[in-house]
């Protein structure tokens, strides 16, 4: 089976050391500067920014100054703008997109160690935070360090964007980015483990359902994730990343293969607007704990 009819019918793709050593190496270096820069700022400042496309900052699991750990570094294309246009990653996203690659967003997720630092991630679609005009959009994860079972991967439930679009709002009707697991009884004992070495590369579809578990190992098990999306897939609500109504110029600058255009095409896909949210541009994990 060759890797479009894998991704089509599976609604996801691996390539093992797609990206190289030293590149993965010389990330990591830079990775480590960043991180040690910001713990050395510990300033107040750096606390509850809201996420836009332009900006370039962290995500703590606390609002406390005194043990808080990074989760995540939003934006990371800001720093890392070669690899969010690697030529590797692009080809594939071209084939996957039916044939135009615009980029869409970027984050850095660290994946602590202990159940107890916040950085589980609950099962949910990435669709249900930006619903688009036609759903070919993808998530593409990049792992810079060894992922194996024991550090929390990335699991995939197979088949699963072609299936319906689950309901991520709770009780009282506000998004909170989450399928409640036991009203729409999934089966996540059937899901796949993207385990992997260091350079390994994820591709999965918009609609696939996803989570990651506890990092039972000892160290942060970090994973750079970047979104493209198809030229003519159109946003239909803001979501804080290159948005047409924010910035046009911008929007059309993020265009990686294929042309400029404002003709969306339209497919009839499942679509639920994230809306009502309690707070607009805050992290997953922000909105996964369900209170504010």
């Amino acid at each position: 089976m060759n890797e479009l009819n894998f991704f089509k019918q599976n609604g996801y793709l691996i390539k093992e050391n797609l990206i190289s050593q030293k590149n993965i190496s010389k990330i990591n270096k830079i990775v480590n500067e960043i991180v040690l820069k910001e713990k050395q700022k510990n300033k107040k400042n750096t606390l509850n920014k809201t996420q836009s496309y332009d900006n370039y900052h962290f995500v703590y699991n606390s609002n406390s100054l005194k043990n808080r750990e990074i989760l995540r570094l939003n934006n990371p294309q800001n720093r890392f703008y070669d690899l969010s246009r690697n030529k590797k990653i692009i080809s594939i996203a071209k084939k996957l997109l039916g044939g135009s690659v615009r980029f869409h967003l970027g984050k850095l997720n660290f994946k602590l160690p202990n159940k107890k630092k916040g950085s589980e991630i609950g099962w949910h679609q990435d669709w249900a935070f930006y619903p688009h005009t036609n759903d070919d959009l993808i998530t593409v994860g990049i792992y810079l360090d060894d992922c194996f079972e024991k550090n929390g991967p990335l699991k995939i439930i197979k088949n699963s964007h072609k299936k319906k679009l689950y309901n991520h709002h709770n009780k009282e009707n506000f998004f909170i980015g989450k399928i409640d697991l036991k009203k729409n009884k999934i089966g996540i004992n059937k899901s796949v483990s993207i385990t992997g070495t260091a350079g390994t590369v994820v591709f999965f579809h918009c609609r696939s359902v996803h989570g990651s578990g506890h990092n039972h190992m000892d160290s942060s098990r970090p994973l750079i994730l970047f979104g493209y999306r198809a030229c003519d897939a159109w946003p239909l609500i803001n979501d804080g990343n290159p948005h047409p109504e924010v910035d046009l110029e911008n929007y059309d600058k993020n265009i990686i293969v294929g042309k400029k255009s404002i003709k969306p095409r339209l497919t009839k896909v499942p679509t639920i607007i994230p809306l009502p949210k309690k707070k607009h541009y805050v992290s997953i994990y922000e909105l996964q704990k369900n209170k504010h």
